[in-house]
């Protein structure tokens, strides 16, 4: 599916709201909603209607999804997209709204380590595919199937060494 902005001159209400849901969720500013940026915006809608259905107001804190947002398994895409959510907001979530900006690929972490640490989290990067949080969990394997260039996506898979396996 793909919804095109081609009213964005007129300045009835409709196409007033189309425009600022095109500017929120049009990531890739194509001027066109691709299916990935719909399903966003409709699991945005979906989240503020329940929500405010359950405490009487709408929620206003959403996250826009990054360019790899297709490239992450393993992942909540409501959690993700909804921080102030009651528990959405863990280190997982936090990270992910990181690593959607990346590809998920060894060289990219650097830089996604650098991001977190500029959000407060205490992350270091402990191997090529591999990110300590320091919060008692050890490292996480962040990238699935990785290898120098690329990997098959964002994933968060806990070290089975932490729980006495091999």
């Amino acid at each position: 599916m793909v919804i095109n902005n081609s009213n964005s001159s007129s300045t009835d209400a409709v196409s007033q709201l189309i425009n600022q849901v095109m500017n929120r969720f049009d990531t890739n500013a194509d001027g066109q909603l691709s299916g990935t940026e719909f399903r966003s915006f409709l699991s945005g809608l979906m989240g503020q209607a329940a929500g405010a259905s359950q405490s009487g107001t709408a929620l206003t804190t959403t996250t826009t999804p990054g360019a790899y947002r297709d490239y992450m398994s393993g992942f909540n895409f409501y959690k993700l997209d909804n921080p102030g959510m009651a528990d959405h907001d863990e280190i997982k979530y936090k990270a992910a709204r990181v690593f959607q900006n990346y590809k998920p690929m060894p060289e990219s972490l650097p830089q996604v380590v650098a991001d977190l640490q500029a959000q407060g989290i205490n992350a270091k990067q402990v191997s090529f595919d591999k990110i300590d949080f320091n919060d008692g969990w050890g490292p996480i394997d962040v990238i699935q199937g990785a290898y120098p260039g690329g990997g098959v996506a964002w994933c968060w898979l806990p070290d089975h060494q932490m729980f006495g396996t091999t």
